[in-house]
């Protein structure tokens, strides 16, 4: 990893030290808070989305959380090697509820081992080097067009979570509590600015705790102890078509990855090499694609989002996102911690979605216009790619009956067409339109 200029002036650089048993204690725990932000993707996404109730959502949540702390700290010491937390990553997320919406939990939970073959894959592919050439393509019309679908998808799960059924006092604490993490993400001081997330959360729990209304009869039927388990689903081989899918779902997953570290990489003055970045994708298929599929939760990803808390932050020490992601493995082994979180009031899950959708939505449009231009034709592409992509994703079931149901687990996924499609019309359809 070669060093280069940065654009922020840090508090804390890439491998310095704690200057105090204060700093190791308040920026450790910031860490920690912070890492809180991927458990509600985890909840929300795919154990939500795959009617995961009681017992197996408890469980499931347990191995979400061994799995933050796990890939995370793989990454930080020996994959990218720089302080970003790695989660639920959206685009398989949404593949596997997806593949919950064509073929039914069957076949969906058969995504798991689908992404077990793809992850091998990537990983390959990643050693190879494959993945610097790709990214070519990933440009700011591409990227701002995923990064913006990625929020408007977001922020549909996120409403739906807070309105349930109907306009109920659930629906307006939810609001509430969205406004309220924008709030404090942008007029909060010091601390409080790093974790409107986990405050958001803890507010929320409290309000549904106070006023009876959180489910604290999951809380208790959990184990006291319990180990993160192999193969929750079985091991039956996967449907091909499935397969694919998932392959399809990886490759565009890890040009997402390639974007998030350069941008981060950029900010903080640490150029990735090709050797670096060889390293980091094979850890990425191997470690955040098979290893998380075997333990039976989503493929991980380290976040875009990363690039927010380091601006926020200014502390990019591995030490500390270290320690924190030893901490979260612990916390995994404990069942009443994953009881709590399957425990999660919708409407408090949803206002942290709606939250951030917010905020990546306006990411997204930002991005655009760091193209070299933005005129007619950027805006016909941006716009015909959301608007098709997003449209296709909520077509009727009769629709998607009448298509094979390998198209039909892609189209439903607005994030990985948004991608095909923008790339497909910025680099062959409209390709001789672009201006050097």
């Amino acid at each position: 990893m070669e060093k280069k200029t940065k654009s922020i002036d840090l508090i804390y650089d890439l491998n310095d030290k704690p200057k105090s048993k204060k700093d190791l204690i308040i920026y450790t725990l910031q860490w920690i808070m912070i890492m809180f932000y991927p458990v509600v993707w985890g909840y929300s996404i795919v154990g939500l989305g795959l009617n995961l109730t009681g017992d197996e959502l408890g469980l499931y949540m347990i191995r979400v959380v061994f799995m933050i702390g796990v890939t995370t700290l793989v990454q930080v010491s020996f994959g990218h090697r720089l302080s970003m937390i790695s989660g639920p990553n959206i685009i398989p997320s949404l593949a596997i509820v997806a593949a919950f919406a064509i073929g039914g939990k069957s076949y969906a939970l058969a995504s798991f081992n689908a992404y077990i073959i793809a992850g091998l894959i990537v990983a390959i592919l990643g050693f190879l080097g494959v993945f610097s050439k790709l990214s070519k393509i990933w440009t700011p019309l591409v990227s701002g067009s995923m990064i913006m679908m990625v929020g408007l998808s977001t922020s549909s799960v996120g409403i739906n979570l807070i309105s349930g059924d109907s306009a109920n006092y659930g629906f307006y604490v939810g609001i509430f509590l969205a406004i309220f993490c924008g709030y404090l993400s942008i007029k909060g001081k010091g601390l409080l600015a790093t974790i409107p997330v986990l405050l958001t959360i803890v507010i929320g729990y409290l309000i549904f705790i106070i006023t009876g209304n959180f489910n604290w009869a999951l809380v208790r039927s959990m184990p006291v102890i319990t180990l993160p388990k192999l193969f929750p689903y079985g091991t039956a081989f996967p449907p091909l078509d499935l397969i694919i899918v998932m392959i399809i779902v990886n490759i565009f997953s890890a040009i997402n990855l390639y974007g998030n570290v350069q941008g981060y990489s950029s900010i903080i003055g640490a150029k990735q090499t090709p050797k670096d970045e060889k390293r980091y994708f094979s850890f990425f298929g191997l470690f955040e694609g098979v290893l998380p599929s075997i333990f039976g939760v989503s493929s991980h990803v380290a976040y875009g989002e990363n690039l927010g808390f380091v601006l926020l932050t200014k502390v990019a020490s591995r030490i500390f996102i270290i320690i924190a992601s030893i901490a979260f493995i612990l916390m995994s082994f404990f069942g009443n911690i994953g009881g709590i979180m399957a425990a999660m009031p919708a409407a408090v899950a949803g206002a942290v979605l709606l939250g951030v959708a917010s905020t990546l939505i306006g990411i997204g449009a930002k991005q655009w216009i760091t193209s070299k231009t933005f005129e007619t034709r950027e805006i016909f592409i941006v716009g015909f790619s959301i608007f098709l992509a997003y449209g296709l994703s909520v077509l009727s079931d009769s629709f998607y009956d009448s298509i094979p149901r390998l198209v039909g687990t892609l189209f439903k996924n607005p994030v990985i067409t948004v991608i095909m499609i923008s790339v497909l019309l910025e680099q062959v359809i409209f390709k001789e339109f672009r201006k050097e």
